[in-house]
């Protein structure tokens, strides 16, 4: 595993200073999703038959191979242009694990991604989940980060009222197809290009976006930060904003 990986807390500090200084800024986490679509064809550990999973839950088709080696090559591009990248800190969360995420380390290591930047848990997230009793967040610096803002949103889910309620505004959000969504949700390069332009058209208008669609929010995230922005993959610690507390298994543990 990681020598060296930033504390949740220390990480949080350092991230909310930076979004003070309006600092160009990517902050992505690197699943065991991710790494099967990099790996496939690099690692003996990663099988064809767990490559063709992640493509259906990716909304990717089969033979769309144009697309897939430009999905890859863009999740690339973007753990390395990360400025935090979040990797497993321990094998279990929650008692949960996989048998890719023993890979992590060896996949990092031939990509060269842990070069000029710095690594933090990939479940940093957590520290954004709501108190299912209330409208605050678990983390106080995390509700701050959030707090009295301009927010560009990637998300299916409808969260302005809870991000009202922290004096917080949505400039503009946008959805990608839901996970494993069929045949005809599938992503292609006219949608995601689709999307990476709004990006652009709505850049100077937020302080900060909060991105949860999965492996694309690598990508997202990059295209806002080349863009001057600042981008944070939350992942499905949106959820639980809109009252969504069984998206994860882990995010049962954590009510529970």
């Amino acid at each position: 595993m990681y020598d060296k990986i930033i504390d949740n807390k220390t990480f949080l500090s350092l991230l909310n200073k930076k979004i003070k200084e309006k600092s160009p800024l990517s902050v992505i986490r690197k699943g065991d999703g991710e790494n099967i679509i990099i790996a496939y064809g690099i690692h003996n550990g990663i099988r064809l038959k767990k490559y063709v999973k992640k493509l259906r839950h990716f909304n990717i088709r089969y033979y769309d191979f144009k697309f897939q080696k430009f999905f890859r090559s863009e999740l690339v591009n973007s753990f390395s242009n990360a400025d935090f990248l979040g990797v497993p800190s321990k094998i279990h969360y929650h008692g949960y694990s996989s048998s890719v995420r023993k890979f992590d380390f060896e996949i990092t290591n031939h990509f060269q991604l842990n070069k000029n930047k710095s690594l933090i848990d990939s479940h940093f997230h957590l520290e954004f989940v709501k108190n299912p009793k209330n409208e605050n967040l678990l983390n106080p610096i995390a509700q701050k980060i959030i707090s009295n803002k301009k927010i560009g949103i990637i998300s299916h889910f409808q969260i302005d009222k809870f991000l009202n309620y922290h004096n917080s505004e949505i400039i503009d959000q946008f959805s990608i197809p839901k996970r494993d969504n069929g045949f005809f949700n599938k992503m292609n390069q006219k949608k995601l290009n689709f999307i990476l332009k709004q990006i652009e058209n709505t850049n100077n208008k937020v302080d900060l976006w909060l991105v949860a669609a999965g492996a694309y929010a690598k990508i997202f995230c990059n295209h806002i930060k080349i863009n001057n922005g600042i981008g944070i993959d939350l992942g499905s610690a949106i959820d639980t904003w809109a009252g969504e507390y069984h998206s994860r298994k882990y995010l049962k543990k954590i009510i529970n």
